[in-house]
Parts: structure tokens; sequence; C-alpha cells
């Protein structure tokens, strides 16, 4: 067996918990804080790791106090850095955590989210067999740096694309790009029902329109009864439908069901999407369907959904199916949020996992 292989960021997490966010030029009291090791690339590879995976990461490190921070924090793990940049500060991320344990990240983003084409000559891709990769890291100056180390050393393996909380911030070219490199999806619901929307929306027909090629973005197999049920099953939030789409263009994304099914004919591969406690939502082609969640006390949300695909990618790589796979995943999610902070405990991670 391979390995698997997380390209992105590994840095400090700046942990604050107010009774809630200020508003302009107000002031409020902190009533904690702390630092931890973060980053989505980091936080997935942890959750590998902890597991026992054979795993990867492949995280720029730069210099200043949170370079620092990162580099003892990661030997202290056992993670060697593979990338240091010496010409560039480290960013960070500041999570605002209110007491329900909703968290709104402010990320100052450095060396962490910076890549050199030559970079990627160090890994070794024949022992690699599925490749993480966060819409974050696409989305910054370098990322079509990113996207041409997928294009060029990367389509024979499983690429597993997390767009991130931004989708509609990463540039259009480049996500079609890597849906062309038919990735497994994985996001919450309301980023599913956005990404459809850009992908399948009035900037991208999803018929032909003589001059763009035809897409498939319909919902070939789909059970409406069964689409139904699911959707009453997820409860999830309605979404604006996409803009600019014909009524005949099936890609009226107002719930996570059809969202998912049009961006499953776009990649042709698996989509899931995250539904908080409630589970997660899956489409591979020919199944459908939620996997309940578990239910949990809420701490913070920080790391969440890069915990989740983290043992989604382990047990998809152990051969596992989809549902299996996601039952696994849930329990490990709802173990991180009910803890402080991303960065669990190893033996918390494994007891969940069991």
């Amino acid at each position: 067996m391979g390995k698997l292989l997380f390209v992105g960021v590994t840095c400090a997490d700046v942990v604050i918990n107010v009774d809630r966010l200020p508003r302009t030029a107000q002031d409020v009291v902190v009533y904690g804080q702390r630092m931890t090791l973060g980053g989505c690339a980091f936080n997935a590879f942890a959750v590998a790791h902890a597991l026992g995976e054979p795993a990867v990461l492949f995280s720029p490190v730069g210099t200043g106090a949170f370079g620092d921070f990162v580099r003892k924090g990661l030997a202290a793990e056992g993670v060697p850095v593979l990338v240091e940049n010496g010409s560039m500060e480290n960013g960070c991320c500041y999570c605002f955590v209110e007491p329900d344990g909703e968290r709104t990240f402010v990320a100052y983003h450095g060396a962490d989210y910076h890549y050199e084409p030559a970079w990627f000559d160090a890994l070794d891709m024949d022992e690699i067999d599925a490749v993480y990769v966060c819409g974050l890291e696409v989305e910054d100056p370098t990322g079509p740096v990113v996207v041409e180390f997928l294009e060029r050393c990367c389509a024979d393996k499983t690429i597993c694309f997390t767009p991130g909380p931004r989708p509609d911030a990463v540039p259009l070219d480049l996500f079609e790009r890597v849906c062309d490199l038919h990735p497994v999806l994985h996001m919450n619901g309301d980023e599913a029902m956005v990404l459809a929307g850009r992908l399948c929306g009035g900037a991208a027909p999803c018929a032909g329109d003589g001059e763009s090629p035809a897409r498939d973005c319909g919902r070939e197999g789909a059970d409406p009864a069964a689409d139904s049920e699911v959707r009453e099953m997820s409860g999830a939030v309605p979404g604006s439908a996409c803009e600019g789409v014909g009524a005949d263009a099936s890609c009226a994304f107002g719930d996570v069901p059809s969202a998912v099914a049009a961006l499953r004919g776009r990649v042709q591969n698996t989509v899931f999407a995250t539904l908080g406690s409630e589970g997660c939502y899956f489409d591979d082609g020919s199944r459908r369907g939620v996997v309940p969640g578990v239910a949990t006390r809420v701490v913070d949300t920080i790391g969440a959904g890069d915990s989740h695909i983290g043992a989604l990618m382990v047990g998809l790589h152990r051969g596992e199916g989809p549902e299996e796979a996601l039952a696994r995943a849930n329990r490990v999610a709802a173990t991180v949020v009910a803890t402080a902070g991303a960065h669990v405990d190893p033996e918390l991670i494994r007891a969940a996992a069991q």
C-alpha cells in the first residue's frame, strides 16, 4: 500500500474566545486564548497520522515567530519539514470562538501559502496513492503552481479536493482544471451549492452553447423519490438557485442533493457534503444518501471538516465503501468538535475511529 500526500498549510492557530464578535470600532474582552498547530492540510494529515496510515505532509514553513512555532510543533510530532522557505514569514490564523462553538477565521497568508514548482521535485510520487489539496491554496497567487503539479504528477492518483470555506473566491478556470482531473470532492452543504452554481451556473453553461463544450451537470440515474427522502433526512438549509441558468438546464441548486449530483456529474467521481451534526450526504453515481452523524457537545468547530476528510481518506485508502468510511469520519469529527482546537490528542482520534 502506498501513502497519502497532504499538500497545503501548516500554521499557528491563535484561538481567541469571545462572548461575541465586535462590531466595527467596538471593543470586546477576550476570556481565553491559546496557540496550537493548525492549517487545513495539517489537520487532515494529523488524523491520518494518528490512525497509523502512511502519510506525507508537504507544507512550506517560513520564518518568524509563527514559523518557529510550526517547526518546533512538527518536530515534536515527529513530522519532517519538507520545504523550508527562508525568505518569507510564516502566516497564522486568528480563530475567534463564540460560546456556541462557532468559529470565525481571520487569516494571514505567508510562506505557508507560497509554492514554487521545483519544490515538488522532492516528492517521490511513485509511493503516493492519493493526494489532498484545498481550494485555499489554489485561491492564492501561486495557486496555478499547485494545479500544475496536480496535472503533471497526479493524473494517475486519487485526488481528494476540498474547495474550502471560500469556494466563490477560487478562480473559476483553476476550479475547472482541477475538475478535469476527476477528483473526489469534499465540502459542506453550503459550499456544495455555491460551487455547483459556479461550475454549472450562468458563467459555465451545462448544455453546450455552440462554443463552450457541453458538460454533464444533470442528474442521470437519480431517483427523485429517494432524493426527496434524503432532503428530509438532511435538514439542509435551502440555498439560492443558480443565477442565469435556464429552467431546462437542471442546475437550480436550492438543495444539497441536487448540487452534489451536479458536481458528481462534472467530476465523474464521488462527492461528499457534510451536514453538521446530521452527518454527511454522498453520491457516487450508483448510491446516494446520508450517513448519520454522532451526537456530541460542541466546544468549537475548528478543524471539523479537516478532520472529517482526513479520516475519510484513511477509510477509502483501506478499501472501505463510502458508508463505512463516512461512519468513521463522522465519529472522528464529533470528537474534534467536542475538544478545544483542531489539534486533538491522537489517542482520542484512535478511540473515535474504532
